[in-house]
């Protein structure tokens, strides 16, 4: 259309109407859009914490066996397009345009107002049928029974663990938590849980899905064939999604199951991705995304277990977005800090994400008092930068705190192609 502006634009500006928790609009606009009946089986994922691992682990594993498939996830680190990734990799700037194009005008047509998270949503329908995958992943963003994502059908769902989150919008109870992420199961099909260690939690898993499907988006009412997965004591993020995977494989149609899931080469840019130095004069980095109290105390264990953090090498470099609970937060980096002190503290404040960044002078007060060594640098560039100035390839930075605060450091540290990007490595 003449005058019309650019389709990326208009995504930006969808930004603005925030975060809509709904099905209506999103249905409307899966309606509007006319695609085919799909031949993919589609896996469903919700969960607190290790859904994205789950996620990327089960791609991986796929495309190793050569099932190809598409996962829609978010947030991205760098730019949207990992939103939607075929056999691992972020699709292409034009694949998308187009993808965003079809979404803009089905629903300006039919006068529907669709939010960023379920633009890029049905953006990652469109690029599905297009391509023709064998398998489609979808990762909820927020919750699970009004999640976009939820309009679309599935064939296997899989529940990760529930811990306290967005306690504003899901509610302040672990059970409330779990009543709205399993209801992501579907009637008759399998519902791939983790054991989330609480019995009342359980239970209420357990009566959501003996009655699973949602009447108004006409889909069965009936049990959900449950899964509960046991996930041993101290079990790292990627060994928990890898028992996930082994979980929901026998599950999986086109799949060959007498071969077991092969997760081995998986890499999920910043959940602890290890980013070695170029030059012997600068420091290697080591990223994660945990950015909530229970992700944080899980990544926090993990780290304990780095040798680098054992003998003192390291240089924690610290930002976050605003928190429920930012003192609960904190304490486990704190923890950290107190029981293998490292060499100095930078603390920065990402950038990009949907709220402004916690500023550093309101976290100097929580790190001030353990008398280690404190550089501020608002802007994350100018942190990596410090780093790397000051440190060799003998000590480890250690970035944490932000999934945001990650897209950063890897822009920073010129990681962020789409090789860079993808969760297999280019050999």
């Amino acid at each position: 259309m003449v005058g019309q502006k650019p389709v990326r634009i208009w995504l930006e500006e969808t930004k603005y109407l925030g975060m809509a928790l709904g099905l209506a609009n999103t249905a409307k606009a899966v309606e509007a859009l006319q695609l085919p009946s799909s031949l993919f089986t589609t896996v469903h994922v919700a969960g607190s914490n290790g859904k994205g691992t789950t996620c990327a682990m089960l791609c991986t594993a796929l495309s190793n066996q050569g099932v190809s498939n598409l996962l829609f996830s978010s947030p991205h680190l760098v730019r949207v397009e990992e939103r939607i990734r075929i056999n691992g990799v972020p699709v292409h700037a034009d694949v998308m345009n187009r993808a965003l194009e079809a979404v803009r005008t089905a629903t300006s047509a039919n006068s529907i107002t669709v939010t960023f998270f379920e633009v890029t949503f049905l953006a990652s329908l469109i690029i599905a049928h297009e391509a023709g995958v064998d398998m489609l992943i979808l990762e909820t963003g927020l919750g699970g029974r009004l999640d976009a994502t939820r309009v679309s059908k599935a064939d296997v769902c899989i529940l990760t663990s529930i811990a306290l989150e967005h306690t504003e919008v899901l509610g302040n109870e672990r059970t409330k938590i779990a009543r709205e992420k399993a209801a992501i199961a579907r009637a008759f099909c399998p519902l791939i849980v983790r054991d989330p260690g609480d019995p009342e939690v359980l239970e209420t898993i357990e009566d959501t899905a003996s009655n699973a499907g949602m009447e108004l988006l006409g889909e069965d009412i009936g049990p959900a064939d449950l899964v509960v997965v046991d996930i041993p004591k101290g079990t790292s993020y990627r060994d928990e999604a890898k028992l996930l995977v082994d979980a929901v494989w026998p599950h999986l149609a086109g799949v060959n199951i007498q071969l077991e899931p092969d997760t081995s080469n998986c890499i999920w840019p910043a959940r602890m991705q290890f980013v070695e130095s170029q030059s012997s004069v600068e420091p290697h980095f080591l990223l994660d995304g945990a950015h909530n109290p229970s992700g944080l105390e899980r990544a926090v264990k993990e780290l304990h277990h780095r040798p680098e953090i054992q003998k003192g090498d390291w240089v924690l470099l610290f930002g976050t977005s605003p928190q429920t609970d930012l003192n609960e937060a904190l304490s486990h980096i704190i923890q950290l800090c107190t029981s293998n002190p490292p060499l100095s503290i930078i603390l920065s404040e990402p950038q990009g994400g949907r709220y402004p960044a916690v500023p550093v002078v309101e976290l100097t007060p929580w790190f001030s008092p353990l008398g280690i060594q404190l550089t501020m640098h608002p802007i994350p560039k100018d942190a990596v930068k410090h780093a790397q100035d000051v440190y060799d390839q003998s000590i480890l930075v250690v970035s944490i705190g932000s999934l945001y605060m990650q897209g950063n450091v890897l822009t920073s540290l010129g990681a962020d192609t789409n090789d860079d990007l993808s969760f297999v490595a280019k050999e």
